[in-house]
């Protein structure tokens, strides 16, 4: 029996370097008038902040992106769905049959997380509704990165 190589059938391999690694996460606002917010994180000690239509690069510490990288293991991150931007709902039929019905809304704003290293990518979107462990991991990156990288800008 070969020993396993990655985490679950589809997850990341169970050993890599972590140069290797890019952390995205990418804020669509929807239908509106703010802009769309990019933050890239590297393994080689770099990161990259889209703010305003401006790009700002700045250092980023490994440990950190050590730190971010267990809280995405603790929350079970690779065992997501891809999308949780379509919401679900129930309803009884006059004939006693349960339908399914399924609601999208195209300009509604969403958040993709995304997990790369070497040929392995899983990516998670969400919107309002997404998972909190997620959404709270995402916001403390957003604001932890806008400090630092908008902060070497000035």
């Amino acid at each position: 029996m070969a020993a396993d190589r990655t985490l679950g059938p589809n997850g990341p391999p169970l050993a890599y370097r972590i140069d290797e690694v890019t952390l995205r996460l990418t804020r669509h606002p929807g239908n509106s008038a703010f802009p769309i917010r990019r933050i890239s994180i590297s393994g080689t000690g770099s990161a990259s902040l889209e703010h305003d239509g401006r790009l700002v690069q700045f250092p980023y510490a490994t440990k950190d992106l050590m730190i971010l990288l267990n809280e995405l293991y603790k929350i079970r991150f690779f065992d997501l769905p891809v999308k949780y931007t379509t919401r679900y709902s129930i309803f009884l039929k006059e004939d006693g049959i349960v339908g399914t019905s399924a609601l999208r809304m195209a300009d509604a704003g969403s958040t993709s997380v995304c997990f790369a290293v070497a040929e392995y990518e899983k990516c998670v979107t969400y919107g309002r509704d997404g998972p909190l462990e997620l959404e709270n991991i995402a916001k403390r990156i957003f604001a932890d990165t806008e400090g630092e990288g908008l902060a070497g800008e000035r």
